[in-house]
Parts: structure tokens; sequence; C-alpha cells
């Protein structure tokens, strides 16, 4: 990783001054961006974060000035002109981290745009660091998506991002030039977001903020209920409205909550989270009145409780979605209860 960007980026900037710790977030940033990032890379990134507010303040003023330099170019037209100004910026700061030639980074949808990682010390009393990007991104843009009941959908935005919405949920878009915004009340989907460090990509779940620039985790907010599972990068997540610094959910973590009560953060496999992607739903001691409402929501069938206490009951195990009939058969193979006929729907009651 350290030779990637020209040198080692572990050591404990600190102790060695805000000169260092500029350099060391530059080429934390040149990293992050590169489509060969791993999961390993964003939790080495976490722990030099944490080490010092001077790693944190570094980095923020890389991404303060990532987006000064990107305006900046923005400026300029026609495109050609946005090219040779980065240039001109580009060249010093590419020959300082051995940056030889600007990468081409293409959308997964086969759309590209152009992308300069710059980085320095020699500027770093003033920006820092300065990643010039030149996108298409003309304007902003608002967009509904929904999954109806017994369905699941799968949407790109026009960032390039990649949206699996689960059955029952509604996403509201809005993309703008400094910004992605995402609004989901009510629902669960699993998000691919594209690497923006200049627009950051902010999911409003009435609650709680989640933030992040590139990265794919599972987001389920129902009922008051939060959940989201890290299955790549790092998500950061605070109350809405507050200025209290965010919760870090690294890869491989887990966080949720009940309503207002205290976030839980724990280390998990993030597959379980994102198994409803494969047609199955896996649970772990979870009450049955949740399984109920899940049912409900990925047959497209009402299926509820036949009272509180039936409710309470804790259900572990894999319910694949394969049919009405099939499904909770299967769930009477695994718990005390059975599922009779009910008006349009089912009831589970203990047996």
């Amino acid at each position: 990783m350290g030779a990637a960007c020209g040198g080692s980026m572990s050591g404990r900037s600190d102790k060695t001054g805000g000169g260092q710790a500029a350099d060391v977030a530059a080429r934390w940033f040149v990293r992050l961006q590169d489509d060969a990032s791993t999961g390993d890379d964003w939790l080495a990134f976490e722990t030099w974060l944490g080490e010092s507010a001077a790693n944190q303040a570094a980095y923020d003023r890389v991404e303060r000035a990532w987006v000064e330099v990107e305006d900046a170019a923005a400026a300029l037209t026609p495109p050609t002109a946005q090219v040779a100004a980065n240039d001109i910026v580009a060249a010093p700061l590419r020959r300082r981290f051995d940056l030889a030639t600007p990468r081409r980074a293409a959308s997964r949808q086969g759309s590209s745009r152009r992308t300069w990682v710059l980085g320095g010390a020699a500027l770093a009393a003033s920006l820092a660091v300065a990643v010039v990007g030149v996108n298409q991104w003309s304007g902003a843009s608002s967009e509904t998506f929904t999954a109806p009941l017994g369905e699941t959908r799968q949407v790109t935005l026009a960032d390039g991002s990649h949206v699996w919405l689960n059955a029952g949920t509604r996403l509201d878009v809005r993309l703008e030039r400094k910004a992605r915004h995402v609004e989901l009340a009510d629902g669960e989907a699993v998000f691919d977001v594209t690497h923006d460090p200049a627009r950051p990509f902010v999911i409003s779940t009435g609650q709680r903020d989640v933030r992040v620039v590139g990265t794919e985790f599972n987001l389920r907010q129902r009922e008051g209920d939060f959940d989201l599972t890290v299955r790549r990068g790092v998500v950061e997540v605070r109350r809405a409205g507050a200025t209290a610094k965010p919760v870090r959910v690294a890869a491989g973590y887990r966080m949720s909550a009940h309503r207002d009560a205290r976030p839980v953060l724990v280390q998990t496999t993030p597959d379980h989270a994102f198994a409803w992607t494969r047609g199955q739903l896996v649970y772990e001691a979870a009450p049955l009145s949740k399984v109920a409402a899940d049912l409900s929501r990925s047959l497209g069938t009402p299926v509820r409780v036949a009272d509180a206490k039936t409710g309470e009951l804790r259900f572990s195990g894999v319910l694949v979605l394969d049919g009405h009939d099939a499904v909770l058969r299967r769930l009477e193979g695994f718990a005390p209860v059975r599922a009779e006929p009910s008006g349009e729907g089912y009831v589970i009651r203990r047996r």
C-alpha cells in the first residue's frame, strides 16, 4: 500500500509535526480513491485517523482542498481549458509523489470521467493536497425510487452508484454538484457508492445521518430501528442535527440502535445482512414479530403473529424465500409455531 502512494503511511504523525500529518493525509487520500483499495486499507486508515486530532484535522483539510480546487477547475470553460489548468497544477505534484500519469476511472456503467490525483508537502501550508476532478455533472436532479411489497429493485444513480432496494422501500434521491442526498425514512437497501470525495453521499433516516464517500453497505430503517452493516470502506453515522463527532463504522462491523437508545457497534459477518439480495433471510435470536414483518414485505402477503407472547419468541435460522407455503413450512420446522391461513394472509401461532 505504501509503495502505491510513494511511501509508508503508518507513522504516528502527531509526534513529528503538522507537516508530516499533511503529507500522510495526502497519501491516504490518494490511496482510498483507488478502486484497488481493500478493507484492510480502510481499517489501517481508521487506525491512523484515530491516533491524534492532528491526523483528523489534516485529512479534513485534504477533503476541503479537493472541493476548492475542483470548484476552481469547474469554473474554467471550455472543458479543454479545465484539463489544461489541471495539468499546470498537477505536474509538480505528480513528480513529488511519483504519480507519473493521471488515471481514467471508469464508472460501473462504462461511462468514465477524468480524475487527477494530486498531493504534496510543497503546498501543505495552503492546501495540504489538491485532487482535481473533472466530471461532467452539470446540475441538481431529484428522483424517487420504490420497491413494492413482494419485490426487490436494483437501480443505478446518475453518479454511478448502485442501489438495491428491498421490498417495501422508498428512496428520495437528490444529486447536486457538491453533495448527494438520499432520504430513507422506512426501508432497507444495499448501497455501493461511487468514490467522489468532492460530493459526499449523505443518507438521512430521520433519526440519524449516514455519510460516505465511496463504500458498500446495507442500511435498514424500519419502525424506528436502525441497522447498518458495512462490507467495504468506512461509514460515518451521527444523530440528525447533531454536531458531535460521528461514529465511524468500518468494514466487518454492524451498528444498530432501537429508536433513541444508544447505538451498539459489534463485529459481524456482512454477508448475513446482505442475504436478502440472494433471496434469503438470516436471523440470530430475532423476535418472531420482526420475522413476520419481514415475511410480509418479502412475500407481498400479510403475515402476523397471533399475540404479543408469540411475537416475543426468538428465532435463529435461514429462511429461503422460495414461495409462501415453502417458507412458512420451513419456519414451522425451525420454531415451535404453526402458520395458518387467515383472510388474505397468514397468522403465526404458538404450538
